[in-house]
C-alpha cells in the first residue's frame, strides 16, 4: 500500500511538473514573438502580472525571464525594472536549419465583466488566433483609464482586439492602443470612419423582421423594451422601429419603446419584468406582443414571467433579439432574432488576418448576416 502510494505521489508530481513547464514555455513563447517588434527600451510587463496572466507562480515566471535574458532578448535593471533589448529576426540553429517563425503577438483587450455573448466570441477567438500559430494575451481593465495605465506597462505588439461591452472609448485610449500596435479590430458596431476595422451587428433589421412577422399573424399591440444605453448597434434598432412607427399600416399598432436605464443584468431583467407584466395587465383587449433585447437566459425569463402569472403565448407573444447559437438565451422555447456569436468571431479573425495580408486596405465596419431560429413563444391565430 504504502509503495501504490508513493507511485501514485510521484506520477501526481510528475503531471504537475509538465503543467508548471507548458505554462512557462507558453510565457517564454509570448515575450519572444513580443520582442521582435518591441523597441530598444520596451519595458516588460511585471513579474506581479505574469504571473496573473499565465497563472504561474513567481520562481516560474522568473525561470522564464531567465532564458530570455540568457538568449540577449531582455535586460533587467535594479530599480527600474525589465526591458527589451530590441531584439531581431530569428537566427539560424546551431545545425544550419532555419528556426520556425514565432507566431504574432495579439492581445485581446476586454472588460472582465462581460455578457455571456461577450465572453463566447473572445473565448472561440483565442482559440482561433492560438491554433492559427499566433500567441495571445488577455488583458483585463475596469475602465478608459485603467486601459491606459496597463497598456503603459506592455510593449508594442502585432495586433489588438477590443470588446468593451457597451462602454464609450475615450479618444486617449485609442491613442494609447494606437502606440502600441498598427492594427485594431473592434467587436462591435462602433467607431465608423476611423483607421480601425470593425467587425459587428445592427439590430435595425432584426427589428423589421420581427415585428412584420408579429403583424403578419394577427398582433395589433406591439412593445419593444431595450437599454436606454447609446451604442451605435441599438440605436440603429430604435431607428428603425421609430421609422416603422411612421408608416401609416403598421404604425398604429407599435407602442412608443420602452428604455430600461441600465444593461443585462439581474437589475435589467427584473425592469424588464415588471413592464412586461405592466403591458399584460393593461385594459387593452389587443393581442398583445414584445420585443425583447438584453435576454440572457430564457430559462429566468420564464421562471419569472411564471411567478408573475403569465403564460407565453397565451398571455403575450414575445420574440428575443439575440444570439442565435447561444441555446441557454432562447432555452429552447422563445422565438429569437439575430446574429451568430460564432461567426462573429470567424469575422474578427478573418478580418485580423486579412489586415496582416494587406496593411493598406481599407478600413471598415462589417456586418454579420441575421438569423432566425423558430420557436413557441408566437400566438397565431387559429383558422
Amino acid at each position: 500500500m504504502a509503495f501504490e502510494k508513493y507511485i501514485l505521489d510521484d506520477t501526481i508530481c510528475i503531471v504537475l511538473r509538465r503543467l508548471v513547464m507548458s505554462k512557462i514555455e507558453k510565457l517564454q513563447d509570448y515575450l519572444k514573438s513580443v520582442a521582435t517588434s518591441a523597441q530598444p527600451g520596451d519595458r516588460l510587463p511585471t513579474v506581479r502580472k505574469l504571473m496573473r496572466d499565465f497563472k504561474l507562480s513567481q520562481p516560474g515566471v522568473q525561470s522564464a525571464l531567465k532564458a530570455l535574458k540568457d538568449e540577449g532578448l531582455i535586460d533587467a535593471q535594479i530599480g527600474r525594472g525589465t526591458f527589451f533589448t530590441g531584439g531581431g529576426p530569428l537566427q539560424p540553429a546551431p545545425t544550419g536549419r532555419a528556426v520556425s517563425r514565432r507566431g504574432r503577438s495579439v492581445i485581446l483587450l476586454r472588460r472582465p465583466i462581460a455578457t455571456q455573448r461577450a465572453r463566447l466570441v473572445m473565448d472561440r477567438l483565442q482559440t482561433m488566433v492560438t491554433e492559427g500559430g499566433d500567441l495571445t494575451l488577455e488583458v483585463g481593465y475596469s475602465d478608459a483609464e485603467h486601459a491606459r495605465h496597463v497598456l503603459q506597462s506592455l510593449p508594442r505588439f502585432d495586433a489588438c482586439i477590443i470588446q468593451n461591452s457597451f462602454e464609450q472609448m475615450p479618444v486617449e485610449m485609442l491613442a494609447a492602443l494606437r502606440r502600441k500596435t498598427d492594427n485594431i479590430v473592434v467587436d462591435g458596431a462602433w467607431l465608423v470612419g476611423t483607421d480601425i476595422d470593425a467587425i459587428g451587428f445592427e439590430w435595425g433589421r432584426p427589428v423589421e423582421h420581427a415585428t412584420r412577422l408579429l403583424l403578419s399573424v394577427g398582433h395589433d399591440e406591439i412593445h419593444y423594451l431595450t437599454t436606454v444605453r447609446p451604442f451605435l448597434a441599438n440605436e440603429l434598432g430604435l431607428h428603425r422601429y421609430r421609422q416603422l412607427r411612421e408608416d401609416a399600416e403598421a404604425g398604429t399598432f407599435l407602442q412608443e419603446p420602452s428604455l430600461i436605464p441600465a444593461l443585462p443584468s439581474k437589475e435589467f431583467e427584473l425592469a424588464m419584468l415588471e413592464r412586461i407584466a405592466a403591458i399584460v395587465r393593461s385594459p387593452s383587449r389587443r393581442r398583445k406582443a414584445v420585443l425583447l433585447w438584453g435576454v440572457e437566459s430564457g430559462q429566468r425569463l420564464r421562471a419569472g414571467l411564471l411567478a408573475r402569472g403569465i403564460t407565453v403565448p397565451e398571455d403575450i407573444s414575445i420574440i428575443l433579439l439575440g444570439r442565435s447559437d447561444i441555446e441557454v438565451e432562447r432555452d429552447g422555447f422563445f422565438n429569437l432574432v439575430g446574429y451568430s456569436a460564432q461567426e462573429q468571431a470567424e469575422a474578427l479573425y478573418a478580418r485580423l488576418k486579412s489586415r496582416w495580408d494587406d496593411p493598406q486596405a481599407s478600413y471598415g465596419l462589417t456586418f454579420t448576416r441575421m438569423h432566425e431560429v423558430e420557436g413557441s413563444s408566437i400566438w397565431t391565430a387559429r383558422p
